[in-house]
């Protein structure tokens, strides 16, 4: 009991601290007082005093808080969202050795962000950052090589990043490896190896290996099993798993026929962009009465609501 006493005591303190080396000119302390503000550590989390933390502390030449300030611009958080202003400090960052800056800065030149499209420099930040062993600079670089985009394509290559990153766990590189497993490219055919891989990064929580194990188990007609991937998926807003989930209580396919939900899945996989669920969202619409369609664009509201409606067991068609 006399810890928990004593600790908002500390906090206090440990935040007066570092706010006066903060003001003081310290950068390091800047930063850390940034990142306080930033998540909320010790004080109210506030983004927009965090930005200015972060800049005093940037412009000393602190390399992590170059690449916050970055992030920052990038996703608009305590400040006007500016790509241009999101290069400007991923490049200082990224100049000054701070490897997840180099990731960024390869990406904001692979799509053309804050910078024209530049697919040799953006090969080079990812490969600076993919050669110290960051996970998201080698599953990039491995996609340069695998899409060929300003490098000649080269699977082996691809193969080469994406298992570095896989090996730290990295979803997205586990799929990606998965896939040259399954098809044969790069290195031998092993759809057993494919399969695990998909497994294991849908275990993480990547959406598109989770939407393809459902598909899969729904070939094999294993249909809860497909529904617990779909959901998985669909809850992180794959649109296909959400089309696909649609689809099968629109139509009854081995679950009990529900337009309810079909509709509510078909919307959200319709703003997440499937144009495939927009055709099939028109007819479940034509057969939805005027009340029952508030109904369905309520559960579309209500998401808790929608999955517990299909996690209910009585929506399988038990055989």
């Amino acid at each position: 009991m006399f810890k928990s006493l004593l600790r908002p005591l500390l906090h206090a303190f440990n935040f007066k601290k570092i706010t006066k080396l903060a003001e003081s000119g310290d950068s390091d302390a800047q930063n850390k007082l940034a990142k306080m503000y930033h998540f909320g550590s010790y004080v109210e989390q506030d983004y927009s005093k965090a930005v200015s933390w972060y800049t005093k502390s940037a412009n000393q030449g602190n390399s992590e808080s170059q690449s916050i300030l970055g992030e920052m611009y990038e996703y608009g958080h305590g400040v006007e969202q500016n790509d241009i202003q999101a290069f400007h400090w991923y490049e200082k960052a990224a100049e000054n050795g701070n490897v997840y800056a180099q990731n960024s800065l390869g990406w904001m030149y692979e799509k053309g962000k804050g910078i024209e499209q530049d697919y040799e420099q953006s090969l080079f930040w990812y490969r600076k950052a993919a050669q110290q062993g960051e996970a998201d600079g080698q599953f990039n670089l491995g996609m340069m090589y695998n899409l060929g985009h300003g490098v000649l394509k080269n699977h082996r290559e691809a193969f080469k990043w994406f298992n570095e990153a896989a090996q730290q766990e990295y979803p997205p590189a586990q799929a990606s490896l998965g896939a040259l497993y399954f098809e044969g490219l790069g290195i031998s055919v092993n759809k057993n190896m494919a399969l695990s891989l998909y497994e294991k990064a849908a275990s993480n929580g990547f959406a598109p290996a989770q939407t393809y194990l459902g598909i899969l188990c729904e070939e094999k007609n294993q249909i809860a099993e497909a529904i617990i991937w779909y959901r998985k998926a669909a809850q992180q807003g794959e649109s296909s798993a959400l089309t696909n989930l649609g689809l099968m209580y629109g139509l009854g396919q081995n679950v009990f026929k529900n337009e309810l939900i079909a509709y509510a899945l078909l919307e959200m996989a319709v703003v997440s962009g499937n144009e495939t669920a927009l055709d099939i969202r028109k007819t479940i619409a034509k057969s939805l009465a005027a009340s029952k369609m508030d109904e369905a664009k309520a559960l579309v509201q209500d998401p808790e609501k929608l999955w517990a409606l299909i996690d209910s067991r009585q929506n399988l068609k038990l055989k």
